[in-house]
């Protein structure tokens, strides 16, 4: 199991070069990291079952699918999905690629994969360190660098002054 430490440093070098803009948006988190890497991350908001994880991560052939419950806040819906981020950069892939699309995947073969609940402790304790972490620099640019501004260039002299502090 990696420390607290070691996982603040994964959460910089994996999420440091994306240039993300304020207030955070976990979504644009992902589509970045997903450009970044060469395969899409889709984010769906599905109302999940009760007995179900909130959220699941499926890796599809040409990309990868974070499913989050929809029916929740967006503080949470955004940990939800940040939690699968951490699951992605932290290596704990679960099952091998899907053969086809979420959309085009069989009824019983998306109850199979929502009703796999195979991590181990370490695994979703690190996912969820992960979440926090991200979570908590997110706050903290929030609330002190403000909004970034919509121009490229504008976003390039903010971040440069210090406006975004962390990995922002």
């Amino acid at each position: 199991m990696r420390t607290p430490r070691a996982l603040r440093r994964l959460c910089e070098r994996e999420v440091r070069t994306l240039e993300l803009d304020l207030p955070f948006d976990a979504v644009q988190m992902c589509e970045r990291y997903g450009e970044r890497r060469g395969r899409p991350i889709a984010v769906l908001g599905h109302p999940l079952p009760a007995g179900v994880p909130n959220g699941v991560w499926l890796v599809g052939e040409d990309a990868d699918y974070f499913f989050h419950q929809a029916n929740t806040s967006q503080v949470h819906r955004d940990q939800i999905i940040i939690h699968e981020f951490g699951h992605l950069i932290a290596g704990h892939q679960l099952v091998e690629p899907a053969v086809a699309a979420p959309d085009d995947m069989p009824d019983e073969a998306t109850s199979d994969a929502l009703h796999r609940t195979c991590y181990d402790d370490e695994h979703e304790w690190e996912a969820e360190m992960i979440a926090s972490i991200i979570m908590g620099w997110a706050a903290e640019a929030n609330a002190t660098a403000g909004t970034a501004a919509r121009h490229s260039s504008l976003r390039g002299i903010q971040r440069a002054l210090g406006g975004h502090s962390r990995w922002l």
